[in-house]
């Protein structure tokens, strides 16, 4: 598969997604999130408009909201093979965050190619941890390793996307949420509607776009932070 070429992604600029994180694809270190209800809806079109570029798109879902008909629906606008754009984007889901803990530090890195731009995509990424039957402290130490993991694989080139919606999000778990703040180099806050993208750019940076008028920063609901193919877990 080839890389994606600058120039292809700004023939796209007409779709908002395009502006979330591909236009910094192969500066490396680069890692956005995207925060509020309907995240993972926004991340999983991303994947798809990234696919279709002819990256190598690979999605860990712990929040169990990949939803193949967005990539479908995405393609029939484009006016591509649904089937053949899902069978770019692997996807393995978690479901407790023990799993995701392993899907992300033990499942992503050996399917990265050399020679091959890669995207890697995190849904919910903190929604597993958010379960109040995993201890607090538990559920802070695993996180931290998956994040760490994160950290790593950016240092060497690898961008991430990560959507998480706060929907399950509960106070006493706000700690989790502040340090998945902290990996991420930009934050962008949804707001109403995800489809027409209004945005705040909370933690910015140059490669973010304005989508839509400013928002009250997510500091505060939380705080201020301290700064395809489908596959389950076992599957191939």
């Amino acid at each position: 598969m080839r890389p994606v070429k600058r120039s292809e992604i700004q023939r796209d600029r007409r779709d908002p997604f395009s502006g979330l994180i591909l236009p910094r694809l192969g500066k490396g270190r680069y890692r956005t999130l995207i925060l509020g209800d309907g995240s993972e809806k926004v991340a999983v079109q991303t994947s798809a408009l990234a696919a279709s570029l002819g990256l190598r798109v690979l999605v860990a879902d712990g929040a169990n909201s990949f939803d193949p008909y967005l990539v479908s629906r995405f393609a029939s606008r484009k006016g591509l093979s649904p089937a053949e754009l899902l069978k770019k984007i692997w996807v393995a889901r978690a479901f407790t965050c023990h799993q995701f803990v392993t899907l992300v530090r033990e499942r992503l890195e050996p399917m990265i190619y050399p020679g091959n731009s890669t995207l890697i995509v995190l849904l919910g990424p903190c929604t597993l941890f958010f379960d109040e039957e995993v201890p607090g402290p538990e559920a802070a130490t695993l996180l931290r390793r998956t994040l760490a993991q994160v950290r790593e694989m950016s240092r060497r080139g690898v961008p991430f996307l990560l959507g998480q919606s706060l929907s399950d999000f509960h106070h006493r778990r706000e700690f989790l949420l502040l340090e998945l703040m902290r990996v991420a180099d930009s934050i962008l806050r949804l707001e109403h509607s995800p489809d027409s993208l209004p945005a705040s750019p909370w933690k910015p940076a140059p490669a973010l776009v304005k989508t839509g008028r400013i928002l009250s920063p997510l500091q505060s609901r939380v705080g201020s932070p301290v700064c395809g193919s489908q596959t389950p877990l076992g599957g191939t």
